[in-house]
């Protein structure tokens, strides 16, 4: 099996920590930032990540991946028992993707990855406009939908991370999770990073993420 992408997606790590809350053997090849190449085009066509092979299958789209994933190979559930539990997980694994533009786009890639791909330096009020306005009401839904304590069903499952992705990137900036306003959110967070899949998943972003901030702290020199 070979995931294709970079380890710093919050879609890519949310593919390899269900390929390791599952026990599952794979490999990972980067893609970026050649996502629109032929060659890569040719497995994904919408040039998006993660892209998954397992064997002679392609495909592209980590909820698409999630679900592959469930039913081929059942034996370790990397989501609830029952159909009421199994639904909710699912919805709150779409409502993930909701937190992309505010915590990955507007915070992190604004401030880590804009110098690097553009050359420019972050817009201070897109980062700030990502904070107070865009955070805000999807961080108070996430607050909502958390258990007092623990994983949102008992033991970690795939929409523990898919919910906290995108805040995890954000997290590589000096960004926190306002543990006053949104307390469960923050223990949450907390608790799926510490978590042993997300942890070796997160280890192999660490290189990427030294890389940027190096790059970014030459930009913003030669900008000052």
């Amino acid at each position: 099996m070979k995931i294709y992408g970079v380890p710093i997606s919050p879609y890519v790590r949310k593919a390899c920590v269900a390929l390791e809350l599952k026990g599952l053997e794979y490999e990972r090849e980067d893609v970026f930032p050649g996502t629109r190449t032929p060659e890569y085009l040719a497995i994904s066509p919408l040039g998006k990540i993660p892209a998954f092979e397992d064997g002679d299958l392609v495909m592209c789209d980590s909820n698409v991946i999630v679900e592959y994933l469930e039913e081929r190979y059942p034996e370790i559930p990397i989501r609830p028992e029952g159909i009421a539990e199994r639904a909710k997980a699912r919805w709150l694994e779409e409502y993930g993707s909701v937190l992309f533009d505010p915590c990955a786009r507007a915070i992190f890639m604004e401030q880590m990855t804009k110098p690097f791909t553009t050359g420019e330096a972050p817009d201070p009020g897109v980062v700030k406009n990502g904070i107070d306005n865009l955070v805000p009401p999807v961080f108070d839904y996430v607050e909502s939908q958390l258990p007092s304590e623990g994983f949102l069903f008992g033991e970690m499952r795939i929409a523990d991370v898919a919910l906290v992705s995108p805040i995890i990137n954000a997290t590589y900036t000096d960004f926190e999770v306002d543990g006053d306003r949104w307390p469960k959110l923050r223990v949450h967070l907390e608790l799926v990073k510490t978590h042993p899949a997300v942890v070796k998943c997160m280890q192999a972003e660490e290189p990427v993420i030294a890389a940027l901030e190096k790059i970014c702290d030459e930009r913003l020199a030669q900008q000052a």
